[in-house]
């Protein structure tokens, strides 16, 4: 039986967001039900992954943009290439309005040639979607975890018909505000607080998983719509190798052997001046009693083939 994910995405800035979706399109134990967008210019990270859907002839998996602004009272920089220092809603909000698309727009199709967006909005989608299934769709945030945590504060009935979450969040072997939590702790903390199971695969791990030159190679060489895409996707975010940060995730779902995980509780610093963001982990001292289950390891060589399979069969 396939397993039904809804996919919530801050598709367009670092380029595994794409890579995940790609590897989702390729693996058939997996039902993408629907797509939402997440931080900053929402509607723009919808079109770009209406194009993937598009080249990979899935345009009736719907998108829905979701939440561009944020929960917490101090948020990083909205773009992921200036320093991540701290800055006001205010700035936030102007970079909105102003705007501000994701880098990798530019290998976007035009709007024009895409179906439109799906009508509800990101979080009531997941809303929508979730509650009217038999409880068996799993959420997947590789991306600020807003459109979650609004859902749940808006609908408290979810927690009920969520089986888990996956999430690619947080870092736990030191003292980091990783990205995802890092543009919405209070977010974050919504969620992990939530009691629903949760599979996280961090960033201590996911950073294992970097792909070499001769993968990309072969990616690059692949006469595949989509391998066309993600390789000028690749070439405009322009930051070496890429990590299969996201994909991983996605991964864990498809093949739970690639990583091994402990379980226990995963908390998020919201006080702190200096250690806003931070994610800490306490494993639970009887086995599987806590609702979080960490990546502590992977396969990394494994990963990286596996994900390079798939995205070449899409």
């Amino acid at each position: 039986m396939k397993q039904k994910i809804i996919l919530d995405t801050d598709i367009g800035d670092d380029i595994d967001d794409a890579y995940a979706l790609a590897f989702i399109l390729g693996s058939s134990e997996l039902e993408l039900i629907g797509i939402t967008t997440v931080f900053q210019n929402a509607a723009a990270r919808a079109r770009q992954a209406k194009t993937i859907l598009n080249l990979a002839g899935r345009e009736d998996i719907p998108v829905s943009a979701g939440c561009g602004a944020v929960m917490s009272p101090r948020v990083t920089s909205c773009q992921s290439d200036l320093a991540h220092g701290q800055v006001s809603l205010r700035t936030a909000a102007r970079e909105l309005l102003e705007d501000v698309k994701p880098c990798q727009d530019a290998v976007s199709l035009p709007s024009e040639q895409l179906t439109p967006l799906h009508k509800l909005h990101g979080v009531d989608f997941l809303i929508e979607t979730i509650m009217s299934g038999p409880g068996d769709i799993i959420p997947v945030t590789i991306g600020p975890m807003t459109n979650l945590a609004m859902a749940l504060i808006k609908e408290p009935m979810l927690v009920k018909k969520i089986p888990r979450i996956v999430a690619m969040a947080g870092c736990f072997d030191k003292h980091y505000s990783e990205w995802n939590v890092k543009c919405d702790p209070v977010a974050a903390a919504i969620v992990f607080n939530s009691q629903i199971p949760m599979t996280v695969v961090g960033l201590d791990v996911t950073l294992q998983c970097r792909l070499n030159q001769s993968q990309m190679d072969k990616l690059a060489s692949s006469d595949r719509p989509v391998a066309r895409n993600l390789t000028a996707a690749t070439k405009v975010w322009n930051k070496g190798l890429p990590v299969l940060h996201d994909p991983l995730a996605i991964e864990t779902i498809v093949d739970p052997h690639i990583v091994e995980t402990q379980n226990g509780t995963i908390t998020v610093e919201s006080n702190g001046i200096e250690t806003f963001g931070y994610t800490v982990f306490r494993e639970a001292k009887q086995s599987k009693t806590e609702f979080h289950d960490v990546c502590v390891s992977v396969k990394q060589e494994i990963a990286a083939e596996f994900w390079l399979k798939r995205v070449l069969s899409v």
